[in-house]
Parts: structure tokens; sequence; C-alpha cells
């Protein structure tokens, strides 16, 4: 019995020396794995340019999971000059870290003119150590070194332009000129933007922009040129114009059930159509939530309007045809005996011949054929800096997307698609996300006062 006390004994204790070991172990992988760990933190930098104005911060997120910040040190080196712009230290102890420290958002402020910086490049230096004991503990180390060039100046946009007379629901052209490359520039009208473009003639410091003012935007609507830089410097400048207000044409509407019985065949595929409301309802789904949309997706074609002027002269009407509707008429729908809804009517309704052949109004690309709620069947014609021609309730179409057309070409024929109460065709011009009055494209003298005279004028002057 002695002997298995013993026994039990020593085995007693090789347990407890095997535990002790195991709990050795342990230590040390957890120290491995922890303190000693060897990744580095991680830099990002959210800047949208490497362009720095006079006065900005940069915003920089430095993580590290396993052993968090300990410190972080940033600057900007410009010759023989260093300007520290961040030296910050976190958490307490050997780690230098804590679980609160795993990630750091910093904003690193620049003041061109309190730093002694000046404009042109420079070096961006941010570094960034762990609370890792690796380097005797001095930690991971992370470097992030981006090249930076510092533009304290506002752009400057001259007008070559010198007067443009406009009116409510019309189109103008201005010119102008930049002091340098900027991301975004244009006039604004109002709320609308207007990019501009260059390429028109051989200097490409000179840019145009097509604009318009909207059917409801009058005599004091705002105009101004707008630039900004690749450093978000702004520049404005104002321009002489003069705007003549105008007034639309009402009418009124009446709509029946067998009218909306007739269209709502074509509109059947709509997902969001509601077929078990009232045709009332069903109604005005169409005219009011579908017509919003349809405007939106015509309206957001001009994003990929090309930088060619393809038109040339007067833009074509179609032939021997009479006006059924005219540009902003505000129309009021009225159902057994109730308005129940308004809506602005944006472009000309033409009535000819049954499927009369209609032409293109002026040379360019085919950018969208495809049905389009209530324009049934629809072409939009891209023209060239934004400027497009729109024809509707088309019975069948002669084009595909991508082809260039001349003036006069045919693309389609009249017809009843979409919503249209007989066969006609519905044309719009549209500048950028403006529909505007067709009117003045089918005017030479306008169209001579307003948009070719100037544009001879620019290029006369760029050739001096």
């Amino acid at each position: 019995m002695r002997f298995k006390r013993k026994d039990r004994g020593k085995k007693l204790k090789y347990i407890l020396l095997g535990l002790i070991g195991a709990a050795a172990v342990a230590a040390v992988v957890w120290v491995l794995a922890t303190r000693l760990e060897g990744q580095a933190p991680v830099i990002v930098m959210d800047m949208e340019s490497m362009y720095i104005p006079a006065e900005t911060e940069i915003p920089v997120t430095i993580t590290d999971e396993k052993s968090g910040i300990r410190k972080m040190f940033a600057s900007i080196l410009q010759e023989d000059r260093e300007v520290v712009l961040a030296n910050r230290s976190y958490g307490e102890g050997i780690s230098g870290a804590d679980d609160a420290n795993t990630a750091v958002d910093v904003a690193l402020p620049v003041n061109v003119r309190e730093n002694g910086l000046k404009d042109g490049e420079a070096l961006l230096r941010i570094a960034a150590w762990d609370g890792s004991w690796r380097g005797w503990f001095s930690g991971n180390v992370a470097y992030l070194e981006e090249e930076i060039v510092i533009d304290s100046k506002s752009p400057r946009i001259s007008p070559l332009t010198r007067q443009h007379n406009l009116r409510q629901g019309g189109a103008g052209l201005v010119a102008y000129r930049l002091s340098e490359p900027c991301v975004e520039h244009g006039i604004r009208v109002g709320d609308n933007f207007f990019q501009g473009r260059s390429g028109y003639v051989g200097d490409e410091d000179v840019y145009l922009s097509l604009f318009a003012l909207g059917h409801d935007q009058g005599d004091d609507t705002e105009i101004s040129l707008f630039a900004r830089d690749k450093a978000g410097n702004q520049g404005r400048s104002g321009l002489h114009y003069y705007i003549q207000g105008r007034t639309f044409d009402t009418e009124g509407l009446t709509i029946s059930d067998n009218f909306i019985r007739q269209v709502l065949p074509e509109f059947q595929s709509d997902n969001d159509l509601p077929l078990d409301e009232p045709l009332r309802d069903q109604f005005l789904y169409i005219n009011r939530d579908l017509r919003k949309k349809n405007n939106e997706a015509l309206l957001s074609l001009h994003k990929d309007s090309e930088s060619d002027l393809y038109w040339e002269g007067v833009f074509l009407a179609l032939p021997r045809a009479q006006r059924r509707a005219g540009f902003a008429d505000h129309r009021t729908y009225i159902y057994n005996g109730e308005v129940i809804d308004e809506a602005n009517h944006m472009g000309v309704d033409l009535a000819s011949l049954r499927q009369a052949p209609v032409p293109a109004a002026n040379s360019g690309k085919i950018a969208f054929v495809d049905w389009t709620g209530i324009y049934g069947n629809t072409v939009v014609i891209d023209h060239g800096y934004g400027l497009m021609s729109l024809y509707a309730h088309l019975s069948g179409t002669d084009v595909d997307a991508g082809d260039f057309v001349r003036k006069g070409d045919i693309i389609g024929n009249t017809g009843t698609t979409g919503l249209a109460g007989g066969d006609h065709l519905h044309f719009s011009m549209i500048v950028g996300n403006v529909f505007v009055d067709p009117y003045e494209w089918w005017d030479g003298a306008w169209i001579k006062n307003n948009i070719t005279g100037k544009l001879e004028n620019i290029a006369e002057t760029a050739e001096k």
C-alpha cells in the first residue's frame, strides 16, 4: 500500500508539472501571438484629389486590430522645410495601446499661409506605430508618403460672349476662358447647372456651354459662371443677360373611361400600374408618376452628349403639319366633371397625315430608341454639346441607337403610341436637363443672333 501511495504521489507531481508547463507554453504563445505580433498598422487617406487648397483638413484613418495604435506622426515636406501636422500618442504602459485605440481617425489641419507653405509640389508623410513588443518594444511601424500639389488660388473664369438675351423657357450660349484646368465649370441658371465643354476652337482654355431657362424660371432667375479646380477652390463670374418673362397657354382636357380603356393595354407591362384600382387611379398613375419617371430618364441622356456640334442651320419641323398643342401649355385633366390632375406639356404636338414620315430635325447621333411610357415609341437625337431633339408617339422607328443621321433623314412615322389621343408627333427640344421651346430652333434669325453668330465671333477671336 505504501508503494501505491508513493506511485500516486509521483503521478500527481507529473500532472502538476504538466499543467505548469502547459500554462507556460500558453503564456509564451499568447505573448508571441499578441505582444510580439508582426503586423504593421494600416493607414488610409480619404482624399478625392492630391491637390490641397489654401485651408483644409486631410482625413486619415489608422487601424491595428491586434495591438492597437501607440502613436502617429504626420508632416508636409516642401523643399528643405518640414511642417508638422500631427504628433500624437495613444494609451499608457509598455504596449502603449489598448482596445479603444484599434482604430483612430485624425483630421490633419493644413493652412498654407500659417504653415509657411507655397503653391507647388510637396510631400505628405504619415507614420504610425502599434503597441506590439516587436523592435525592442518600439512596435511595428507603417509609413505612407504621397506627392501632393498645393494650390491656394481660386480659378478665374472670364466670359467671352457679351450679351445673353433669353426668354423664359428658352436657350442661350455662353463662351468663357479658364485660367487653369478645372474639374467642374459652366453656367448656373438658378438651381440648374450646365457643364462647359472645350474643343470647338483651337484654344483648349476656351469653353462653350449651351444653357437654358426652364419654363418656370422667370426674369428674377440668377445666372452666373462657376468653376471649381482640382483642389476644390471655386471661382465665380457674373455676365450680362436679359430675361424676357412670358406666360403660357392653358387648356382643359376631358378624360373619359373609354379613353383610359383605349390607352391602358400599352401600359400593362408596367409592374407599378395599379390594375386593381379604378380607371381613374390607373390614369393618375400614368399621367403623374409614370410621366415624372419618363421625363427624368429622358432628361438624363444629356450626360452622354458628345462634345461635337453635329447640327447646322435651322431645325426642321414635321412637313405640312398643324400645331395641336404648344410648348409648356398648362393642362388640367377633367374626369366626370372634376379636375383630377394637371401637367405641363413639354413640347409641341404636330399633326399631319396618318403615319406621316418624320424627318430628323437636324444632323446628329441617335442617343435613344425605345418605348417610353407616356411618350410611346420614342427617338432622341444628340446634336452635341447637350442639345437634343425628341420624337414621340411614333407608330414605328427606322433607326437604331448609335446611328448617325443627317438633317431630313426619315427616322420613323407618326402614330398614337403612349398617352396619345390621336395620330401626331410630339416634338421636344432639350438643352442639358431642361425642355426648351422648339420655336426658337425653327427660327433662323434667333439661331443666328443667339448661337451661330456667337460661335463665329469666338472662332475669329481664337484665331487672332
